[in-house]
């Protein structure tokens, strides 16, 4: 996302990070013929040192420690929490907890100290870069794992998601470009999850239960 807004062209490759000898920790970046940057803050910095002329970090710094210990920080922890347990009996309390998280985070975002659209104000900033895809997973992962979904009450949430897929809007800009463009599909981002915790994948197994038309 930060590359697309900053403009900077780039070769993507994909990683099998299970199998990969050289890169363990993904994403990774490599400039040119340099060492890899494996550090996410590292890649951050990096990125948000070329293209000086627009900066993504936000002059709040309330809003730039947002994710990381501001309102709702703790979301993406519980939610993990909840994706890896393997305990049924205490599957609902951690719901309760990651539904907490979450609800601290609506607030925020539907509060007057929310920039506007997103945490960048009208054009996606560095913390939307590394809120949207932590939001996009809970979204996808906890329904198909633990049949848990973000609460429609949650409208802050709702919202702010909508608007980086622009469904505000009549034409995608570069904003929703940016998220819309590099987002993996969820049946990605599923496989990805049921391979990290070694369990079956469950939508390829409701694909085999699916009979086949004639």
């Amino acid at each position: 996302m930060m590359l697309v807004l900053k403009d900077i062209s780039v070769n993507i490759s994909l990683v099998d990070a299970i199998k990969s000898r050289t890169m363990k920790k993904l994403p990774a970046l490599q400039f040119m013929n340099n060492d890899l940057i494996e550090d996410p803050g590292e890649i951050e910095t990096f990125i948000e040192r070329i293209n000086t002329d627009h900066p993504l970090t936000s002059k709040s710094e309330e809003v730039n420690q947002l994710v990381f210990k501001g309102a709702g920080s703790g979301a993406y922890h519980k939610f993990c929490q909840l994706a890896k347990n393997v305990d049924p009996s205490t599957d609902e309390r951690l719901k309760a907890n990651l539904k907490e998280e979450l609800h601290h985070l609506d607030t925020f975002l539907r509060s007057e100290n929310m920039p506007g659209r997103y945490l960048g104000g009208d054009a996606l900033g560095l913390p939307d870069c590394i809120l949207l895809p932590k939001l996009l997973h809970i979204k996808v992962v906890a329904k198909i794992f633990k049949d848990f979904e973000i609460p429609e009450e949650y409208t802050g949430i709702h919202h702010y998601m909508d608007a980086a897929y622009g469904k505000d809007r009549e034409e995608p800009d570069i904003n929703v470009q940016a998220f819309t463009r590099t987002c993996p599909s969820d049946e990605v981002i599923v496989d990805a999850w049921a391979r990290s915790m070694k369990v079956p994948n469950p939508l390829q197994h409701r694909k085999k239960k699916t009979p086949s038309s004639s």
